[in-house]
């Protein structure tokens, strides 16, 4: 790997720990879990990655996939939009592996690439569930803080346009 690359597979890392850590530090229940159900498949892929050598790496996407079923289970669970998406991008990086079967070598480092450009996509989406949790926390106060949203709950006539 070249020292460009690792900078930027560094890069990557840091600012997906920082995310990671502000849902940790912010999330409820849910988010945590989701949070280290992430946590643990890096861990897990960095870990496989680093242990073999081979382009192919079946650890890896059997990694991604129990990351896609679990986060997919969370997000059954949550209701919480920036979960969705991750388990969605996390169900595209584990397809995207199959790509160096269908063709050739050119393809393989394209899937690579696309790899990370979902990495880094997948780390903007940590940054976007705090903020969810962070407008979740500021609906639920309601008329606080000089809010006068009427956002129609319990049984009774549909919400005014005030």
């Amino acid at each position: 790997m070249s020292p460009l690359q690792l900078a930027l597979q560094f890069a990557l890392l840091a600012f997906s720990l920082t995310g990671l850590s502000l849902l940790l530090w912010r999330g409820k229940t849910w988010d945590r879990a989701a949070a280290g159900v992430v946590l643990i498949a890096l861990t897990l892929s960095y870990a496989i990655d680093n242990a073999s050598h081979q382009w192919f790496e079946f650890g890896v996407i059997l990694i991604d996939a129990a990351a896609f079923i679990a986060l997919w289970l969370i997000a059954e669970q949550a209701g919480r939009w920036w979960i969705v998406m991750t388990a969605a991008l996390h169900l595209v990086s584990s397809l995207v592996y199959v790509a160096p079967f269908l063709t050739a070598t050119g393809l393989a480092w394209a899937a690579m690439t696309l790899i990370w450009v979902l990495w880094l996509v997948t780390s903007l989406t940590f940054f976007f569930g705090v903020w969810e949790i962070e407008a979740a926390r500021r609906f639920a106060l309601g008329g606080r803080y000089g809010s006068t949203l009427d956002d129609g709950g319990g049984p009774r006539a549909a919400p005014s346009m005030e």
